[in-house]
């Protein structure tokens, strides 16, 4: 610096970014397990910590403290360990690193869990690191690398959740119901043990006290009682409840013996629990509701193209279902909320070109295609080496299993060395967890390769989903739609937005995909799309065509 500038160095500015302790490697450590289960019974704490240390000592790190070593679901990020962890380094100015087994252990949440890491690297100077797939974050290309990981340890939680939706429903398909049972009745547990610490035996869903209290309740209705009074006599006899949960359970057919569930899509299955009333008492009970109601139900019209989404699309005042209608003097049709007097009229041609402009957020961006299905490509195929560990685990646990059988079978059949009442006993406890295996173990029997392509083409479908939405007829608009936004979606007209709660699992990856890696004209990131998804792939699974053709 020469003389001159020296003249000037107060006011000089300099960097304030922690991320330039790039020599420092003062690290805490977290582990976690995700059940009790697995806590009690596996050493997988043990091994991630042994893991983590020898990679510590091997590149240098200096441990100052040890976080988790509990099971902490990472659904969530609201986990006791795991916030005191945060807190900690937060505090602590001297640690730069925060190790972990797998970026997984770290959190599951997706977008929170970048937003997470971004926040530490950037504010704190904090690098988060799995050990067994170290990866640089000192560049955008790493950056991005972590990212993905983090998006497919969420999705990973979707395809977990989608195989036991698969396995309740398969229950409820035998009229098995494997829920919490409505108020009046109770689970207990025949042969085994009803503690809530370990629970045995067959499971029962049986009427308690209240139910016998509520099939009164059923009968008075029949006969006309008003629910008032049946309220009454109900609170005297020391079930207290509200009116619309009287309703609730009047219109439940489960007490008749019927299990209906939106899992079973419409379907009705005889249930095998104990029926509290009758069915033709069921049926007694709302005919007269419905002629006390009087008729209700609005039948719609034939849908219009101008108008796709209607009823589709509700009201963020009322949360009313929006309709269509056309001035005819000047031949221009508008969408109206259903409710009288809100007021939230909007052009439809406006109105659709906006929705157009919102199915933007979820069309990826072009040069993201190629390193985003790349990296999702390598990202399965670690599943599958990771399912095939499994497989070989849980195969072995088996093959250990059966010779404790065949041992005991041994002992008391040929040594006569077992009493009959502890032969029992160990047997049940062995078929049990023989089914648990099984169970497990067909959990792992899934390929990721179809699945990769059916991740593939809702990817390329993305990159033109405006496009398509807008030059389609109204029924495949209309299919499109729903299998992006399953449950509709809510539009504000004052401010111009549209929202929805639940969004195809492929395409909310790819719009917090786009939030994360996308910059604006100012170099700001843009605001990450609060999403949450309860579906999968289902809807892609369709060999090359159209999600939304008609079979």
């Amino acid at each position: 610096m020469n003389t001159h500038m020296q003249s000037f160095t107060k006011w000089a500015k300099r960097s304030t970014n922690s991320t330039s302790r790039t020599g420092d490697k003062t690290a805490v450590v977290y582990t976690r397990v995700s059940s009790k289960e697995q806590f009690d019974t596996n050493l997988s704490l043990d091994w991630q910590r042994k893991t983590i240390d020898e990679y510590a000592s091997r590149c240098g790190f200096q441990v100052q403290e040890y976080f988790g070593g509990v099971y902490e679901s990472a659904k969530t990020d609201g986990r006791v360990e795991f916030k005191r962890m945060l807190d900690y380094v937060k505090r602590n100015k001297k640690v730069t690193h925060i190790l972990v087994y797998l970026l997984d252990r770290f959190s599951r949440t997706g977008g929170g869990a970048i937003k997470l890491a971004k926040e530490l690297r950037e504010k704190y100077g904090i690098t988060i690191i799995a050990v067994t797939q170290p990866i640089d974050t000192s560049n955008p290309g790493g950056v991005f690398q972590q990212n993905i990981q983090f998006l497919f340890g969420e999705y990973d939680n979707q395809l977990r959740r989608q195989r036991a939706m698969a396995g309740m429903k398969e229950k409820f398909q035998r009229g098995i119901w494997c829920l919490t049972p409505p108020m009046g009745y109770s689970i207990v547990y025949t042969n085994g043990s009803n503690t809530d610490e370990k629970r045995k035996g067959d499971r029962k869903i049986v009427i308690n006290e209240t139910g016998r209290k509520l099939r009164k309740a059923f009968e008075w209705k029949a006969k006309g009682m008003k629910n008032e009074e049946i309220l009454e006599r109900l609170n005297k006899a020391g079930v207290k409840i509200y009116k619309q949960k009287l309703s609730m359970i009047f219109s439940n057919p489960f007490y008749c013996g019927i299990i209906s569930t939106k899992m079973l899509n419409g379907e009705l299955v005889e249930g095998t629990h104990e029926k509290l009333i009758s069915q033709s008492l069921f049926l007694q009970v709302n005919q007269v509701r419905s002629e006390a109601k009087g008729k209700y139900g609005i039948l719609h019209t034939k849908e219009q193209e101008q108008v796709p989404l209607k009823v589709f699309m509700k009201c963020s005042c009322c949360n009313q279902g929006y309709t269509g209608y056309i001035v005819k003097a000047r031949n221009i049709w508008y969408y109206k909320c259903r409710t009288v007097g809100c007021g939230n009229n909007k052009n439809a041609i406006a109105l659709n070109n906006e929705f157009s402009g919102y199915l933007s957020n979820f069309a990826i961006k072009e040069h993201l295609i190629a390193p985003f299905l790349y990296t999702m490509k390598q990202q399965f195929k670690g599943l599958d080496e990771t399912r095939k560990e499994e497989q070989k685990n849980l195969k072995a646990e088996l093959a250990e299993l059966q010779k404790k059988m065949d041992t005991l079978e041994e002992d008391y059949y040929i040594n006569k060395s077992v009493p009959a009442e502890t032969y029992q006993k160990f047997m049940e406890k062995f078929v049990e967890t023989r089914t648990k295996i099984l169970q497990s173990a067909e959990a792992c029997n899934t390929s990721s390769s179809n699945i990769y392509e059916h991740f593939e083409y809702a990817v390329n479908l993305s990159a033109k989903l405006a496009t398509v939405w807008t030059s389609s007829d109204v029924n495949t608009k209309e299919k499109l739609q729903k299998m992006v936004f399953p449950d509709g979606i809510v539009y504000d007209r004052k401010n111009g937005e549209f929202r929805t709660e639940k969004v195809n699992e492929v395409f909310r990856l790819i719009a917090r995909l786009n939030s994360v890696s996308g910059e604006n004209k100012t170099g700001q990131t843009n605001n990450e799309v609060d999403l949450s998804s309860e579906v999968g792939l289902t809807l892609f699974r369709t060999n090359k065509r159209s999600p939304f053709q008609d079979n």
